[in-house]
């Protein structure tokens, strides 16, 4: 819709093409106009990401054909972008496409309440925190941006024999494979910003990483120590 209404809401990315897509939310500022904002996006720079992006839906699994992130929306205008990943789980930072949503204030102000998370991942300065008790099937994962930094989330399931170490080691820039099976995601967050997804939990220890970036750094930042684990029972 063209239109929703403030609030607690769902995106959902429904991929109908083979192409495989993340979503990116991202709110509007004043004085800016959305072709501005757009084209700013090319490159997908860490500074896009500073202010103003709630995040949304990493690419959906291969078995799934779509992927959802619970946002809690302000009044305004947002971009939604929609970068094209390639087969290595990598977002194509020149291949995307975007339209226009306006969000809109309801009579009625509601206090946002997202609804209660079964995990909950806190990141900070450096460092991953993982709260929870999670068992097998569908598991709302909840995920707060506290650092002074963009990040983003992706989540995996641990292949038999692999441990944090071996992700630590893991080039992402690289064809190697991954030492885990994707699981889903969040895109990346502004500092201060909450989201949650929906995920599929299956038996296993499992892995939480940032694949950000950040200017002047060499090292990804899940190679400087950003991730944690956590055991489905």
């Amino acid at each position: 819709s063209p239109t929703v209404p403030a609030g607690i809401t769902t995106a959902r990315l429904v991929l109908k093409s083979k192409a495989k897509r993340e979503l990116v939310v991202h709110r509007v500022p004043a004085g800016t106009t959305i072709e501005e904002l757009a084209r700013g996006a090319r490159g997908r720079p860490e500074q896009w990401f500073h202010d103003w992006s709630f995040g949304g839906p990493s690419v959906p699994r291969d078995s799934m054909p779509d992927a959802a992130a619970t946002l809690d929306l302000r009044p305004g205008r947002y971009l939604l972008v929609a970068y094209e990943v390639d087969p290595s789980g990598r977002p194509r930072a020149d291949k995307f496409i975007w339209r226009e949503v306006s969000v809109i204030a309801g009579a009625v102000l509601i206090p946002a309440r997202f609804p209660v998370p079964d995990l909950t991942m806190k990141i900070k300065s450096g460092q991953i925190e993982v709260s929870g008790v999670v068992r097998t099937g569908q598991r709302v994962v909840q995920v707060e941006n506290a650092s002074g930094r963009p990040h983003d989330v992706l989540i995996g399931r641990l292949k038999p024999g692999k441990t944090l170490d071996d992700v630590k080691k893991w080039d992402r820039d690289r064809t190697e494979p991954a030492p885990f099976i994707y699981v889903g995601g969040l895109t990346p967050m502004s500092t201060g910003f909450t989201a949650q997804t929906k995920l599929v939990l299956q038996t296993g220890l499992h892995v939480v990483l940032c694949t950000m970036r950040h200017s002047g750094e060499r090292e990804r930042d899940y190679q400087r120590g950003m991730l944690a684990s956590f055991k489905v029972n």
